[in-house]
């Protein structure tokens, strides 16, 4: 818990930076320093699922809209070139949080050829990580400034690696065109006005990678996700895996090699 996690941090101040002529808006971010990614190894490794709702949490732009079920982005320009993703960070976020946030990066770069490096002058796609109005991120690789949302009730673990799977290209898994066979989308008891979290996504240009639908991807939602009155709005065909839906607290050996398929990660097994 985050009391216990602000306890055993390292007693060594933040490097922050005063934004340089580069970053937008001349306000102050940062980057993640060798102390961030060292408090990243004193926190807990369990009791690390996501405890904040999701639904939601996915901005796609327009112009992403083409045809083609899966998973993740097929096309090379969706993609981050090299699996290299350019950041800058909000200069808001305490020690204790910024250490997760290096743990989620660190994982990415052990298990995957995925790399969340500090924008330089000559990136002009990258990502802003910010406390905004709660969990969300933009789509794949856009072009430009790209925002990805992660306030305070969002800095978990589980939380923060999903929403950088979208920032990769990835969807929910419940969205996944093939998605009847496996699950049922029970609208009755949507949110007013989230149909979209739950409708099927045909027509991003996506691709499987060679991976069947996974109950325990980090990228599906729970049972209960976006209710509107307690019940279920998921439902998994066999019985049995509507209790494991959404209850992932990292990734599932699928959602790795789906990345790893992505990126063409060479060095990984996949």
């Amino acid at each position: 818990m985050l009391p216990i996690v602000v306890s055993i941090l390292l007693a060594t101040p933040l490097a922050l930076c005063q934004a340089p002529f580069w970053m937008p808006n001349m306000q102050q971010f940062s980057f993640l320093t060798e102390t961030d990614f060292r408090n990243a190894l004193l926190l807990p490794t369990t009791n690390t699922r996501r405890v904040r709702s999701l639904y939601h949490d996915m901005r796609i732009p327009f112009q992403r809209f083409k045809r083609g079920g899966g998973v993740a982005v097929a096309a090379e320009k969706d993609k981050w070139p090299n699996g290299r993703v350019p950041y800058i960070l909000s200069a808001a976020y305490t020690s204790a949080q910024r250490a997760v946030l290096a743990r989620a990066f660190d994982t990415y770069a052990k298990r995957t050829c995925i790399r969340f490096v500090p924008k330089s002058p000559a990136d002009k796609d990258y990502i802003v990580i910010q406390k905004l109005d709660g969990c969300y991120a933009d789509f794949s690789r856009v072009g430009g400034r790209q925002q990805v949302s992660l306030a305070d009730e969002c800095i978990d673990y589980a939380t923060i690696i999903h929403e950088l799977m979208h920032v990769i290209g990835f969807i929910h898994e419940h969205q996944r065109e093939d998605r009847d066979s496996y699950v049922s989308i029970l609208y009755q008891n949507v949110i007013q006005g989230a149909n979209t979290d739950f409708d099927k996504l045909s027509n991003l240009g996506l691709s499987y990678y060679g991976e069947h639908y996974d109950y325990s991807s980090i990228m599906h939602y729970e049972a209960n996700e976006g209710s509107r009155n307690g019940k279920n709005t998921i439902e998994a065909k066999n019985s049995h895996f509507t209790a494991i839906m959404g209850k992932a607290s990292d990734f599932s050996t699928s959602d790795l090699r789906r990345v790893n398929r992505a990126y063409k990660c060479s060095i990984f097994a996949f």
